[in-house]
């Protein structure tokens, strides 16, 4: 059996891409988002957050399994050196994808004036109808980067989304200049980006990555099978995610309160988004996905479970500090970086990313579900979504923005803990104690030192910030050098073997 793609020295250079290349995306998607919430107003900013909030809709309502079979099955068929069938597979489920798009967009349009007031946005169809060539846009782009990731070609999958991050920046800057920043042109400028995004994508698919390798132009009936029976299952897992995403909830919002509302909701659970991107896991997931469902569990079980470990520990390790630093500078971070804007709602920021710590967990026991093919648990963990919905209603009319935020973020935390539930065999974290007694010290420490450090230049927010980075990489490196395993240090090792190993070991990871 060829291994395809998935050598070591593929890995290696695809988790260089992923991680160099998202760097500039990372900074001009949080520049972008600085500069809206700073120029649109507080409705503005909640209507087109309600906007992008329809995209989790039509990715999980409609998605009958799509994006995750092609991410379990590509990488298998890659590995066995039948590209002719993955090639297949990302076809048929592109169209697929575009039909199924259309359709809901038909819908949504037809019955536009009974679905608008209820959300108030009914002076929004214009917008809307812009925004709709961006949906269309974005669910073709997220195949081609799945399977562009499948093949390990970051170069391109993640080149051109820091294309795009940076498109869009670029687009509100011309939209500043030149008109005013306001709603509609922040959607035109998001348009524009995404189809920069899809041509590049495109590109780089057709003519860059192989699609003749192999001897099988069709599926045989027993995988035509799997591959139904794996989609079915994500079918209703996909329509019970959305009870699980955090996006919904601007909805209930919109519904119950206004559209500033659903503003200071999304600007605290877009923070945190962005904050979350820094993690190893983020960063690499393009590379960790594929690479992590070609292993063969049922005669390496070990493999799996310092795999496992490894991964938990990294996420860990970049959660951490973000609570810790938000939790004590949330008003700091606004008043600096915000200019203010949903000042009333600093502690947002810190109560989310609170919530956050519980969804650690999340990639790594989804990884292991999937690899034993355990998609009938992840789909019965989504009856804590509808359990979060229950309790969204509930809670929003009586303590507003607060209660969705605690509401979505119990849920995801109880459904992380039911799919480790039944992987739990493999799904073994084998330094906890260690690193939790460590992370307690560490940070609880930090916490005092830095809330000691803000009360002393509480007149001069810049400042209390500046101090506070300062210390944060003090107790970021501490953490480092405690955190790994040698064999969590032997696997990060072999993986980056080059010039960069030297760096790796003085930083204790390797």
């Amino acid at each position: 059996m060829t291994a395809g793609p998935y050598t070591r020295k593929s890995a290696r250079s695809a988790a260089f891409h992923a991680i160099f290349l998202r760097v500039p995306a990372q900074i001009a998607t949080l520049v972008g988002y600085v500069v809206l919430v700073r120029l649109l107003s507080e409705t503005e900013f909640g209507v087109y957050s309600l906007f992008y909030a329809v995209l989790p809709v039509v990715g999980t309502l409609l998605s009958f399994g799509m994006e995750d079979t092609l991410r379990r099955y590509q990488p298998e068929y890659l590995r066995k050196g039948e590209n002719r069938l993955a090639h297949w597979l990302t076809r048929r489920i592109g169209q697929l994808r575009l039909i199924t798009t259309f359709l809901f967009l038909v819908i949504v349009f037809a019955f536009w004036n009974q679905i608008a007031p209820l959300f108030k946005i009914a002076d929004y169809r214009e917008h809307f109808m812009l925004f709709a060539v961006l949906l269309l846009s974005h669910f073709q782009c997220q195949l081609l980067s799945i399977s562009l990731s499948a093949h390990l070609m970051q170069r391109y999958s993640v080149g051109v989304t820091a294309v795009f991050s940076i498109a869009k920046l670029a687009g509100y800057g011309v939209a500043f200049a030149v008109w005013d920043l306001d709603l509609w042109t922040a959607i035109l400028a998001d348009v524009v980006a995404y189809c920069v995004f899809f041509v590049g994508l495109k590109y780089a698919y057709l003519f860059k990555a192989d699609h003749r390798r192999g001897t099988m132009s069709r599926f045989a009936p027993p995988e035509v099978k799997r591959l139904i029976r794996y989609a079915t299952y994500y079918c209703f897992n996909d329509a019970g995610h959305l009870t699980l995403d955090t996006r919904k909830d601007n909805f209930f919002l919109a519904a119950y309160l206004d559209a500033a509302s659903v503003g200071a909701y999304a600007f605290a659970i877009n923070f945190d988004a962005m904050m979350t991107r820094v993690s190893p896991l983020i960063l690499l997931d393009s590379v960790i996905q594929p690479l992590f469902v070609s292993l063969d569990y049922k005669h390496d079980s070990q493999r799996v479970h310092r795999y496992f470990s490894l991964l938990l520990t990294l996420s860990l390790l970049a959660r951490l500090p973000i609570f810790a630093f938000v939790a004590v500078y949330h008003r700091e971070i606004v008043e600096v970086v915000f200019g203010g804007r949903f000042l009333e709602y600093s502690y947002l920021l810190a109560l989310v990313a609170l919530f956050s710590l519980g969804a650690v967990i999340s990639t790594s026991v989804t990884l292991v579900a999937q690899l034993e093919e355990k998609a009938q648990f992840i789909l019965a963990s989504k009856i804590f979504g509808i359990l979060g919905v229950a309790a969204s209603l509930i809670l929003i009319p009586l303590v507003g923005v607060v209660g969705a935020v605690i509401a979505s973020g119990t849920a995801i935390l109880l459904k992380n803990l039911f799919i480790w539930w039944f992987v739990r065999d493999l799904a073994r974290w084998t330094n906890a104690k260690a690193f939790v007694a460590s992370a307690t010290v560490i940070w609880t420490l930090f916490g005092l030192v830095a809330h000691q450090e803000r009360t002393w230049l509480a007149a001069h927010p810049l400042l209390a910030l500046i101090g506070g980075l300062g210390l944060l990489a003090v107790f970021v490196f501490v953490q480092v050098r405690v955190a790994f395993t040698p064999e969590h240090r032997a696997i990060i090792g072999n993986l980056f073997s080059g010039r960069e190993r030297r760096i790796l070991q003085l930083l204790g990871i390797a």
